[in-house]
């Protein structure tokens, strides 16, 4: 269902509604505003959450839901639109009640009028579904039985990327890995410890705050660690259009580069929050998107001896271990607990090593 907590008799109006969308004519009266709702919708057998809005009858999404079909979405700022880009483009002028095509076969743009008007609601322009899914080549169905909308993308699985959440091997080494830094409280204590014990870890830093803390990056650098990408400031990117993922990239790469010499190709999306288009940029610009296998949850506050229970419980050969390096009190249990990890996994047999190493064949 859409909604599971929907009355049954708007569940009946929302199925009118998407008859409708589906079987409507491209032209109709002005566009009616309304308030959004929210619903699942599914891509290519997975459910993605969004906003959505009935307008003359058309399903209006968020243009960035797109994302999660693999296009790109920018917004062109000179002709005050939103393009978007899969194979074809499809650029929507905001409060327009029109849009432009570009195929790419004829060399061609093509200009279309639409029964809706692309629509701003709370900063977040919001346009067609069905004819922008059906420009860009896809299918969009609709199951009146469960309520849903079901899009399948037409993409070929050898074009779709893949994240890393272990290494794939048998033996038994595991990765440290830690996020958000460097920062001058928990970065330097954590370094102490991987210094006494010997152990090389992974750190996915932070843009803006290496350009705080360059010594902090470089000592992770000399000291035998891998150095890797986890954007500037750590915003969520399926909010972000493509050329701002891009630019989060980039700019981090570039800074830490220019500080340690190291060109980073791990990059780890913030908070695990990516769609189909994100990790299609993460391969163009050649990285390898790292997740984990091991969430400590050591942002949250917890203690050394809860920590040290989540990684006795999910650890496996191959495991990536996700912890912190942030400025924060609640993350004194990761300083506390890391000495004893490391000694209980190698009493263990398990052997530390980088992401570098985990990955190599």
């Amino acid at each position: 269902m859409i909604k599971t907590n929907k009355m049954a008799g708007k569940k009946g109006i929302l199925s009118l509604l998407l008859i409708s969308f589906i079987i409507s004519g491209l032209y109709g009266s002005s566009p009616v505003k309304a308030a959004t709702d929210s619903a699942y919708f599914s891509v290519d057998g997975e459910l993605i959450k969004t906003n959505y809005f009935m307008q003359n009858g058309r399903v209006m999404v968020p243009d960035i839901f797109f994302k999660h079909t693999g296009a790109t979405v920018d917004k062109n700022e000179k002709y005050n639109s939103i393009a978007v880009e899969r194979n074809n483009i499809v650029a929507f002028p905001l409060e327009k009640t029109y849009m432009d095509y570009y195929v790419k076969e004829k060399n061609k743009w093509i200009r279309e009028y639409l029964a809706t008007t692309t629509t701003v609601i709370n900063g977040r322009p919001y346009i067609p579904l069905l004819v922008t899914a059906q420009k860009l080549g896809m299918t969009v169905t609709y199951d009146f039985k469960i309520n849903r909308t079901f899009i399948q993308t037409n993409t070929p699985v050898v074009n779709k990327s893949s994240a890393i959440e272990k290494g794939d091997t048998t033996e038994k080494r595991i990765a440290l890995t830690f996020d958000d830094g460097p920062d001058k409280m928990i970065t330097p204590q954590i370094l102490d410890i991987l210094k006494e014990k010997g152990v090389p870890a992974t750190f996915f830093v932070v843009g803006e705050q290496v350009s705080y803390y360059p010594q902090l990056a470089k000592r992770m650098v000399e000291e035998g660690h891998t150095i890797a990408n986890h954007t500037w400031d750590h915003p969520e990117l399926s909010k972000l259009y493509t050329s701002q993922v891009i630019q989060q990239i980039t700019s981090t790469n570039e800074i830490v580069e220019k500080i340690t010499g190291v060109k980073a190709n791990l990059f780890r999306p913030p908070y695990g929050d990516y769609t189909s288009a994100d990790a299609l940029v993460f391969d163009k610009l050649g990285f390898k998107n790292i997740l984990w296998s091991v969430d400590t949850i050591d942002y949250s506050g917890k203690s050394a001896e809860e920590i040290l229970t989540i990684v006795q419980r999910d650890k496996s050969p191959g495991g990536i271990i996700l912890q912190h390096n942030f400025q924060s009190s609640k993350l004194q249990g990761t300083v506390d607990a890391l000495p004893q990890m490391i000694d209980q996994l190698r009493e263990e047999g398990y052997e530390l090593v980088t992401i570098d190493r985990l990955l190599a064949k």
